[in-house]
């Protein structure tokens, strides 16, 4: 096994390319085969610190998978490695359309309840919301790839209000589903 480096670049971790586009499949497959090169049980027979070393590196290949798989994660995650902050805790939107578009979501997603189909209504909006987070996440790659950072950091603060979003709604979700 090789040794555990706790500062290891994840796409590099993976052997995937440093970019925002990356094949799920291809990302999960290496995924699972750097896990079973280091499961701990293949070390069961080799010292102590072989052991703890291959927990390590499981433990930062999940991190690196989980990290990766995410678009939101995988984006702050390449800001972070061009060296662009990424805390959002202070990001305003002036892009108007966007607002507009998530005043109308958050209002349907008020709504739902009250619909006649809830069940239609969720899936209506559950494809609305995912047209506008692929909008997003292409808008992320253009500016990421042209090396415009900061456009780049304020989609990211999109897309991160679109992920709140979906959380928001699939709580909703399983509200309605609990009637």
């Amino acid at each position: 096994m090789t040794d555990f480096n706790p500062t290891e670049n994840f796409f590099q971790l993976l052997g995937l390319p440093q970019q925002f586009e990356l094949d799920q499949a291809k990302l999960s497959q290496s995924y699972r085969q750097l896990q079973q090169s280091v499961h701990p049980d293949r070390f069961a027979a080799e010292g102590e610190r072989q052991r703890l070393l291959a927990v390590q590196k499981s433990s930062q290949i999940n991190e690196a998978f989980e990290v990766l798989r995410s678009p939101t994660q995988r984006a702050a995650y390449l800001l972070k490695l061009a060296g662009v902050d990424s805390d959002l805790s202070s990001a305003t939107f002036r892009d108007t359309d966007f607002l507009m578009q998530q005043m109308m979501l958050r209002e349907e997603l008020s709504e739902l309840s009250s619909a006649s189909d809830p069940e239609a209504a969720l899936d209506k909006f559950y494809r609305e919301l995912d047209t506008a987070a692929s909008n997003q996440q292409a808008a992320f790659a253009g500016h990421y790839q042209a090396g415009d950072y900061m456009a780049a950091r304020d989609v990211l603060a999109k897309m991160h209000f679109l992920d709140k979003l979906r959380h928001e709604a699939e709580q909703k979700e399983a509200s309605l589903l609990d009637y």
